[in-house]
């Protein structure tokens, strides 16, 4: 197959992307299909190019894709997926055709059921979460608020979008007290993230949230561990061993992820048979709740009296060499190119 992957995006989680995407792209090329690229660059524009250098370099640097550099494209589809360049240029010798999209992008224009929809609307098949199940998981507010609709045990929130720095605080004080964290909606990675012990950090912490989200969550800060599973498939998915994160300053933020990574991945994590058995439930209602499919991340919080709570769901988790996704199924005996392979089957399986 001729394999289009997506990267980059207008997201704060750009670079990111790509170094998901280059480690999708390793993987696709060990299973024999061919890769075609497209990057989109921080401002949205969709570029066709030979990415070769750039996602060579990007597991070791935070990288961009160009606003200029190659050509600029749409989507169609014609007897299957076609790529048209907005100059009005064709492709040679057919480069511009494709069977199956990989969208690899996180955060807001490309993990939150916006390129999903228009894939939907092409009837171009994909891997991955469709446009509704998408939107939900993606944006923070929306996945708690069903949760809590449906009795899922979580972490204590509030909205804070309309609220100022005193009635913030004072929301907290009566929800749940000090420390917490003040996070945009709608964003991943930890970005825009920040753990406030007083009062007197919540001013500069709506304003870091704001900068991504005019909707802003406040959550209670639990005491305990943090917890990720990995989970494939359709209607019932397969789990896979729980992995957990350690890190010196208790908060696995952007810097600890992806420049220092300086956080402990522990797969599989040291838990009993019942948190084992709870967290698969507990993640299989998840993923049934937002009708989920292809693939996904639940992260949990395990406290310190034992309570298991789901924390958030990620639809396209990250794929680059410290991401738990990847790290959990190579726990079960999957390779990155086998998950990838059980990826594009999967999304051939995808109920209309």
């Amino acid at each position: 197959m001729r394999i289009l992957i997506l990267m980059g995006g207008s997201s704060a989680e750009h670079s990111v992307s790509l170094r998901s995407a280059a480690a999708v792209t390793a993987a696709v090329h060990e299973l024999g299909h061919e890769v075609a690229h497209i990057g989109i660059s921080p401002h949205g524009r969709w570029r066709s190019d030979d990415f070769s250098d750039l996602l060579s370099q990007a597991d070791s640097r935070l990288l961009e894709i160009s606003e200029e550099g190659g050509r600029e494209v749409v989507l169609a589809h014609s007897g299957g997926g076609l790529l048209l360049a907005v100059d009005g240029g064709g492709f040679e010798k057919d480069s511009g055709r494709f069977d199956l999209v990989f969208p690899v992008l996180h955060g807001p224009g490309g993990e939150d059921g916006s390129v999903q929809g228009m894939l939907e609307s092409l009837g171009l098949p994909f891997v991955g979460a469709g446009s509704r199940a998408s939107a939900i998981a993606m944006d923070k507010l929306t996945m708690k608020t069903l949760a809590a609709g449906a009795g899922l045990p979580q972490t204590d929130f509030f909205e804070a979008s309309g609220l100022d720095s005193e009635e913030t605080s004072a929301c907290v004080e009566k929800s749940f007290g000090f420390p917490c964290f003040l996070k945009p909606s709608g964003l991943g990675s930890s970005v825009g993230i920040t753990k406030v012990e007083t009062a007197s950090g919540i001013e500069a912490a709506l304003a870091e949230a704001r900068r991504y989200d005019r909707r802003v969550i406040v959550e209670r800060a639990v005491a305990g561990r943090e917890l990720e599973m990995a989970l494939l498939g359709g209607a019932s998915p397969e789990t896979s061993p729980l992995g957990e994160i350690a890190t010196a300053t208790g908060f696995y933020d952007f810097k600890s992820k992806y420049v220092d990574t300086g956080a402990a991945l522990i797969v599989p994590a040291e838990v009993g048979d019942n948190v084992r058995s709870e967290a698969d439930a507990l993640a299989a209602r998840v993923w049934q709740l937002i009708g989920c499919h292809g693939m996904a991340r639940v992260d949990f919080f395990l406290q310190n009296d034992g309570r298991l709570l789901f924390n958030e769901v990620n639809t396209i988790p990250g794929f680059t060499a410290i991401s738990m996704f990847p790290r959990c199924w190579q726990a079960a005996g999957l390779s990155m190119a086998a998950l990838v392979r059980r990826l594009l089957a999967g999304a051939a399986e995808r109920p209309d």
